[in-house]
């Protein structure tokens, strides 16, 4: 006997209600659903972000949360951010992890974000906002300082240097600058540092203003990288000049990029932070947040390294860099 519609789909619904009896224990609950995460970085085509984002993911996966990750596209796009904070918002998710792209052009969306019972922990780059749950990062101003000592053997603790700093507004950026020109007046009088550039992490921008100050300077010895990505357009720039050894270059981050221009004698070392780990604990921080447990600290750095050729063997990638398979 066939069932008209309505009175097939009133037997399916009732069949399907009993099977929901049998399977659910007396007095059992609906489990509670995944916490959802978002993430707002400016640049996931950049090394840092990309290693930071796999230690967000990976960590939500263990511990049963998911993301929802959103990319401004650099970092001049703070209007970008804005919005996607919002929609961020708009979704409801339980916390929101942000990367700024401008500390103080981000920090009403993020304050309404927390204003609406949303956790917001900063992440390396922070919002400028005293209501962040916790900011996680790496001790920017040291990895600043290491780069100057590093450059100051190079050379002798003599020379004329130039400083690509990377963008500013953004606290890495502008405490890893601080750590460096304050290092090398203090414990390095003979060096000078001759131009500095803010702009973005962009590996062609750096190349054209690496181009422009082999021209103009002439008596330049060295050149201080904010980041690998800088530091790979500053080498491009040297090949093609062909003053490679005559002029030396630190960098930032170790990207898989990175690895390669120290082992190849490219650059004569690298202050890094442990990307993957800052990712990681943002999450966990996020997590306690939305349980309601207050951070134990509100500005947590990570101890910063400083690699150079003679003891690259001995570090391990994994709190560093993401997997060559990952893609965010």
């Amino acid at each position: 006997m066939k069932y008209p519609k309505t009175r097939h789909a009133l037997a399916l619904c009732a069949s399907l209600a009993l099977c929901a009896l049998a399977v659910l224990p007396a007095g059992a609950q609906t489990p509670p659903r995944a916490k959802v995460i978002g993430l707002a970085v400016p640049n996931l085509a950049s090394s840092f972000w990309i290693s930071s984002s796999f230690g967000v993911d990976d960590e939500a996966r263990i511990l049963g949360a998911s993301t929802v990750k959103l990319n401004a596209g650099g970092d001049a796009n703070s209007a970008q951010q804005i919005a996607q904070i919002q929609d961020l918002v708009q979704r409801n998710v339980d916390a929101i992890i942000v990367g700024a792209t401008n500390g103080d052009a981000v920090k009403a969306a993020v304050e309404q974000a927390v204003k609406k019972g949303i956790p917001v922990v900063g992440l390396s780059s922070p919002p400028n906002s005293t209501l962040l749950t916790a900011v996680i990062g790496a001790d920017h101003y040291d990895m600043g300082r290491m780069q100057a000592q590093c450059l100051a053997r190079a050379l002798g603790q003599k020379g004329s240097v130039a400083m690509m700093a990377g963008p500013s507004g953004q606290l890495w950026a502008d405490q890893r600058a601080l750590g460096f020109k304050q290092t090398l007046q203090k414990d390095y009088p003979a060096m000078q540092v001759l131009a500095e550039n803010r702009l973005g992490d962009n590996r062609n921008a750096a190349l054209n203003v690496a181009e422009d100050w082999l021209q103009r300077f002439p008596a330049l010895h060295g050149i201080y990288a904010a980041t690998d990505d800088m530091a790979a357009g500053i080498v491009s720039a040297l090949k093609s000049a062909k003053a490679q050894g005559a002029v030396r270059v630190s960098a930032s981050n170790f990207s898989p990029t990175a690895q390669q221009m120290l082992k190849d004698g490219d650059i004569v070392c690298v202050s890094i932070q442990q990307t993957v780990t800052q990712g990681r604990v943002a999450v966990r921080t996020a997590l306690d947040a939305v349980a309601g447990k207050p951070a134990a600290e509100k500005r947590i750095a990570l101890p910063a390294l400083l690699i150079t050729q003679e003891n690259l063997r001995d570090v391990d990638l994994a709190s560093v860099v993401a997997p060559a398979q990952y893609r965010p």
